[in-house]
């Protein structure tokens, strides 16, 4: 008799090759329905997995793979992401796997970065930055965990770490009213790649300003190009030249505060004694003297890492059927860059 083959056993429940070889491994999200399809087509057709196999399959997974978004354009995001980085892998190598750094591109095909994955041997994944639904979902079919960092886009669907933006925005906007500011202006830039952030962000800044009635005219929230000097040279100026100067910017993080700090100085403002900035961070190093000191609602990055590495590691040993969502609370952290009027 002819030995029964894992396809044979898809076939007969219905299902693709992985979604079968990961419920005969123990492995994925997969339904009790769909599970007990598969075991019962292995059963009828006395179906072994290869022993080889799957201790090969056990011996890569424990690599682990971190997708970082290759980006020349978000480099200053790299002292941000580093500290991820390095949580992650003092966390995941006491417990005997290891990490492989895969950069990734958003013009990358779902495919190319699929292959890059399958090549490295990884058995997990981590996704700093990075959304990309369609391979998610190929990899957590193929049995690979993937826990997504600091992208909220797909917290409905996929296990993630993310940073509390709403909260964040919320509590920086109620410290600048605290301040006693009252004429606030918003100032933000174009992120089509994870557009939660831009959300969330604006709208617990504004949600902090409705609670105790302060107003903001829609011409008081300005979009710009990351690197378009010129464009946000020119709406500052427009800004403060509108008649009724804001005394206070909320900036949707501290890499483009350090730029709207440079185009003020061109417009003889000074910071704070003309207008007090705040913004999320901390993608600037502040351990760095030439860095303007900038307050900011902090991101703790090193708990960002500990907490995915953890989340991890309890997936890779218990195998829990629900998805997981946690978030990390912005801090703040006065460093000069706000005045009490």
């Amino acid at each position: 008799m002819v030995s029964a083959k894992l396809k044979d056993v898809a076939r007969e429940a219905g299902v693709s090759l992985s979604t079968a070889s990961c419920v005969l491994n123990g492995k994925g999200n997969i339904s009790k329905e769909v599970r007990q399809r598969v075991h019962e087509a292995a059963k009828k057709f006395g179906y072994r997995r290869n022993l080889y196999a799957s201790s090969m399959a056990k011996r890569v997974s424990s690599h682990i793979a971190i997708l970082v978004l290759d980006d020349y354009e978000k480099a200053f995001e790299w002292n941000f992401i580093r500290h991820i980085i390095i949580q992650i892998e003092s966390v995941i190598t006491k417990e005997g796997y290891y990490p492989i750094m895969i950069p990734v591109n958003l013009h990358f095909k779902s495919e190319q970065v699929l292959k890059k994955i399958i090549a490295s041997g990884s058995g997990a994944i981590f996704s700093i930055h990075y959304g990309n639904k369609e391979l998610f979902t190929q990899l957590e079919d193929r049995g690979i965990s993937v826990i997504i960092i600091n992208n909220s886009n797909y917290q409905d669907k996929f296990y993630s770490v993310c940073v509390d933006d709403f909260q964040g925005a919320y509590e920086g906007a109620l410290y600048l009213t605290q301040l006693g500011h009252r004429k606030i202006a918003y100032i933000e830039y174009e992120r089509p790649d994870i557009p939660s952030v831009i959300a969330d962000r604006f709208i617990g800044f504004k949600k902090a300003l409705d609670e105790i009635g302060v107003e903001f005219p829609d011409k008081n929230r300005i979009t710009v190009t990351l690197y378009n000097m010129e464009e946000l040279q020119e709406k500052i100026k427009y800004l403060f030249n509108s008649g009724e100067n804001p005394t206070a910017l909320f900036i949707h993080d501290d890499y483009l505060a350090a730029r709207v700090i440079v185009a003020l100085n061109k417009l003889g403002l000074a910071v704070p004694e003309d207008v007090s900035i705040i913004a999320p961070g901390d993608t600037l190093d502040y351990n760095q003297p030439f860095i303007p000191r900038i307050t900011t609602m902090s991101i703790n990055t090193d708990l960002l890492g500990r907490i995915a590495g953890e989340l991890m590691i309890n997936r890779l040993k218990s195998k829990p059927d629900d998805i997981h969502v946690l978030k990390v609370k912005q801090q703040l952290i006065e460093r000069g860059a706000c005045r009490r009027l």
